[in-house]
């Protein structure tokens, strides 16, 4: 016999004062996840303030550099000698092989693993395969060279299944773009900064105390699609 209306709600409250807290809402559930994300401390006081602590694991964070000088790539070589004092590796996707290998640390180099890509889409396969390697807990994507439409060949089911990839591993990717790119991405900061000629001599350190961060409002797929057409 079905339950009506009323004998559901009797038997939900039934369950609830004989379980208590065992029983939770989808958003509850979510929200105790959220609050128990372990985050990756990267050592930049800015950086780890707008994230709350840190990158989240398991997650995708995107990073929005909308003009040039903004100052990403000395965000990724601090992360990168970061990751290379803790003992972890990381692999690094360069798009359009921009990496310059002079401008980093031989030392910080030790922990790297370098894939050039011809393109987003290439570089977002190679990333869907590299996050099933529990050996990286640290994925860099730079694709500060691609234009927004360089990313409408990339299926919004894929970016899902790496981040059900980094879940699992609790390992933690971040995106360098010019631009919003997917909705997966639950964590996405602009860089309001601008690098001047005369940081070009200042330290790395200097520079990274300047470093700027604001929340930028997520992507929803409605708008994603419309990226992707427009």
């Amino acid at each position: 016999m079905p339950l009506t209306g009323n004998s559901k709600s009797d038997a939900l409250e039934s369950l609830r004062k004989q379980l208590g807290r065992q029983i939770k809402s989808g958003s509850e559930f979510l929200q105790e996840r959220e609050q128990k994300t372990i985050r990756l401390v990267t050592g930049l006081d800015g950086l780890n303030a707008a994230l709350g602590g840190g990158l989240p694991s398991g997650q995708l964070t995107e990073i929005i550099g909308r003009g040039p000088s903004r100052g990403g790539g000395v965000i990724m070589a601090a992360l990168l000698a970061r990751a290379r004092s803790e003992g972890r590796y990381v692999m690094l996707l360069d798009i359009g092989a921009g990496f310059s290998i002079g401008s980093f640390p031989e030392r910080d180099l030790e922990s790297l693993l370098w894939v050039g890509c011809d393109s987003a889409t290439q570089a977002v396969e190679a990333l869907d395969v590299a996050t099933r390697d529990e050996n990286f807990p640290l994925f860099l994507l730079d694709g500060r060279d691609c234009e927004p439409s360089d990313w409408k060949s990339v299926r919004t089911q894929q970016w899902y299944r790496i981040l059900n990839q980094l879940r699992q591993r609790e390992a933690v990717a971040v995106l360098f773009a010019r631009s919003e790119v997917t909705s997966a991405t639950k964590h996405r900061l602009e860089l309001v900064s601008r690098l001047a000629l005369d940081d070009l001599h200042q330290e790395r350190e200097t520079i990274l105390s300047r470093a700027r961060f604001q929340p930028v409002q997520r992507v929803t797929e409605d708008r994603e699609e419309q990226l992707r057409v427009g």
